[in-house]
């Protein structure tokens, strides 16, 4: 199913006037300051705290189960459906493909996958999944019909996509519709002067420690100016020099831009940074070992809020892309759910929810599929799930 499918149903699109006023806007590639490339380049290959807190994420959400859940006379759920052999034989194995979309999800604010089929046709089947890296796809501009007509993925060549061949997972993006916003953008700033701090803290200690000095020696030519230059930096240079005794020349002054490195609060630069990318991303401080920043009691409940503000809820939106591309090759309309019971991490809270919500069903405040629907699980297929409980002994009126 096709991504513009979220907008536009296939048999009874909108045609709004609005849609050529989107189409038409800015924005179609190098969607920011800081484009998909050089989010990667910048935020997740430079800055450790980015980098390490979207890896967590990504392993955690590769990590939650997952089951199908389908329709055949009634429904059921299975660990064995040919849409979860699918996802294990897409690029080395489901836990792979799996980190690699939450990957480019979060870094860059979209992640793409090409659908491969068996061969072309009404009767072509999916019969594996290929991550393509988000920096090179963009999508190509329709019309009030049909919004996105494909998407061209632009490195060594030009290839396009039918828009069938792919699926698309996109952050929500107020400022233009057909891309993803990264965590990244908004938080450029933090990563720019984490970045910073971390290069200035380096520079020091390479410099064995001295702070910057400015040397003054009246009269002399600039031949013996940088003469006294190449002695000074041969004494200076590395940690192994640091604080030993320099002399380089009579009648040499030196004045002290900073006494100590700290002066420039870069120390505090860094954990202010630090908190505020990893705030931004929704991973608890704690997990980074930060112990001065302690928002929750221990590592277990770090963990669980990890899972609960961050992870299921990414998980969900991703699964449910998936659902709404594969299922239709499909007869027995599968969908891909969260095993949220199976989560270890989350177990001593999922109990208490759900004893609260076995305790409404019972007491006739709420239906049991509408107590499923709030634990994540998809409505029984039965009219009496959909009907409050009568009154014990009475006329069969609902309480």
């Amino acid at each position: 199913m096709a991504w513009y499918d979220r907008f536009i149903n296939r048999k009874n699109y909108i045609p709004s006037r609005v849609w050529n006023a989107i189409l038409w806007g800015r924005g179609w590639e190098d969607y920011s300051r800081w484009d998909k490339l050089k989010l990667i380049e910048q935020a997740y290959e430079r800055n450790p705290t980015f980098y390490s807190a979207c890896n967590l994420i990504a392993e955690t959400v590769a990590d939650i189960p997952i089951y199908i859940d389908y329709k055949k006379d009634r429904n059921h759920t299975t660990q064995e459906h040919p849409i979860l052999t699918l996802l294990d034989r897409s690029d080395n194995g489901r836990k792979t493909f799996v980190e690699k979309m939450i990957l480019y999800l979060v870094v860059t604010g979209e992640a793409y996958s090409q659908i491969v089929f068996s061969h072309e046709g009404s009767s072509r089947r999916p019969i594996g999944l290929i991550v393509l890296p988000s920096q090179y796809m963009n999508p190509i501009q329709g019309d009030y019909r049909k919004p996105v007509k494909g998407y061209l993925y632009r490195e060594m060549e030009d290839i396009k996509f039918e828009t069938e061949e792919i699926i698309a997972v996109n952050q929500i993006n107020l400022r233009e519709y057909f891309h993803g916003l990264s965590a990244g953008v908004p938080l450029a700033e933090m990563i720019d002067l984490n970045n910073s701090a971390i290069t200035w803290n380096k520079n020091i200690a390479q410099a064995g420690g001295m702070p910057p000095v400015i040397a003054k020696a009246p009269g002399i030519t600039q031949a013996q100016s940088q003469e006294l230059k190449d002695r000074w930096e041969q004494s200076s240079g590395g940690a192994n020099n640091a604080h030993r005794l320099k002399v380089v020349s009579d009648n040499l002054t030196f004045e002290k831009l900073t006494d100590k490195p700290n002066e420039a609060e870069w120390e505090k630069a860094i954990m202010m940074t630090t908190r505020m990318i990893l705030m931004g991303l929704g991973v608890p401080s704690e997990l980074m070992n930060d112990a001065q920043n302690k928002t929750y009691n221990n590592q277990k409940e770090a963990r669980k809020a990890l899972y609960m503000e961050a992870c299921i809820p990414l998980a969900r939106k991703f699964y449910g892309s998936i659902t709404k591309s594969l299922q239709g090759y499909y007869k027995d309309n599968p969908e891909i759910c969260i095993d949220v019971d199976n989560i270890e991490a989350i177990q001593e809270d999922r109990a208490l929810v759900i004893d609260r919500l076995t305790k409404a069903v019972a007491g006739g405040i709420i239906t049991p599929n509408e107590a499923r629907e709030e634990l994540g699980y998809p409505p029984v297929d039965d009219e009496l799930a959909s009907l409050l409980p009568l009154k014990p002994g009475g006329a069969g009126a609902p309480v």
